[in-house]
């Protein structure tokens, strides 16, 4: 552990994460991440509390609708039929509209929902700060291995996008969506984890222990929806610029990249791996070597204006979402009970 100066793990961890006192854009960034963190947990909470009122039968509390966002079928299914027919799906609405937030976020600045809420990145990112204080001479894969993965995911998105939106046409998309199976996939997804099965156990526990020792492992080589994101921000108008002549070919900003892209080799940051994190804006020592430019322009996005706008995008479409009235579902409780006994039945059965 040479060559770390805290002593304490925590303090090491935080160190790597937050590289130089005076780079406030990645601490406002480690603490966006944190906050959203804790948002995310306290909407598990509160989903948890929602089950076990179903469970005790009596008055049902509160359902947090923020949990739809961990529905990615359901949300991709409402997004084909939003786009087919602009019809906005009352089950599990909310999980349309932080698709679309997610979307739009890393289409203005490029993948940043990755590198700025995503809770999964973020523990993602805490695991790979963890990994280098324990072992900092570690290695990628080689390229062809790194690369060769790097497509799985684009095959799983491209599976779920031929099934979803060219195999089904709109009548079997809203059917399913009406269906008791979507209904009540929050309860399926909440039992998938709280009645884990040895298998699923063993393959969430290998998917950390990957995410470990191989950076990103699962947001790199697995996440659809990292996919999908991903080639949105190509098409993006924000891009990271190198001046050639301004730069002092240090290396620093390759070097710290979490994603291993050679931005010191590049007039343009065109790769769907890039998060928008802003570590090698903030570690470049030569001014006006790196910067993120509105493609076209001389306009320059600051990193301090990195915060506020990826929680504005956010925040408006689903603020939006929230006063039009397409948040909470309009699943009733009755339904829930019911749905969620016979689910019990059969698999207590099983």
């Amino acid at each position: 552990m040479k060559g770390h100066g805290p002593r304490s793990f925590l303090g090491a961890l935080l160190s790597a994460t937050l590289p130089l006192k005076e780079k406030t854009a990645q601490r406002r960034r480690f603490a966006v991440q944190a906050v959203f963190l804790a948002l995310t947990l306290s909407i598990g909470y509160a989903f948890f509390v929602f089950v076990a009122s179903i469970q005790e039968g009596g008055e049902l509390s509160r359902r947090p609708p923020g949990v739809d966002g961990f529905l990615p079928i359901s949300s991709l299914m409402s997004l084909r039929l939003w786009a087919a027919s602009g019809e906005i799906h009352r089950a599990h609405p909310a999980g349309l509209f932080i698709l679309l937030a997610i979307i739009a976020m890393s289409f203005v600045i490029g993948k940043s929902f990755c590198g700025w809420l995503c809770p999964f990145g973020f523990v993602s990112e805490l695991l790979y700060r963890a990994r280098k204080y324990f072992s900092p001479s570690f290695k990628r894969p080689a390229g062809w291995a790194d690369y060769a993965l790097s497509v799985l995911k684009y095959l799983i998105l491209a599976f779920f996008t031929y099934i979803i939106f060219f195999a089904m046409n709109t009548a079997a998309v809203r059917s399913f969506l009406d269906g008791d199976y979507n209904k009540i996939s929050d309860i399926r997804m909440f039992y998938f984890f709280a009645r884990i099965t040895p298998l699923a156990a063993f393959i969430t526990g290998t998917l950390f222990l990957l995410t470990y020792f191989v950076p990103y492992f699962w947001c790199r080589y697995l996440c659809p929806y990292g996919a999908l994101l991903g080639l949105f921000s190509l098409a993006g108008p924000v891009k990271i610029k190198r001046d050639a002549g301004a730069c002092t070919n240090c290396g620093h900003c390759a070097e710290i990249c979490p994603q291993a892209i050679p931005v010191n080799k590049t007039a343009t940051v065109f790769s769907d791996e890039c998060t928008s994190c802003a570590l090698c804006l903030d570690v470049c020592p030569a001014p006006g070597a790196l910067e993120m430019r509105l493609r076209g322009t001389a306009l320059r996005i600051k990193t301090a204006a990195l915060p506020p706008l990826v929680a504005f995008i956010f925040c408006l479409i689903t603020g939006l979402a929230m006063l039009g009235g397409y948040w909470k579902s309009n699943i009733s409780a009755d339904d829930y009970r019911r749905l969620t006994a016979e689910y019990d039945s059969v698999d207590l059965a099983r």
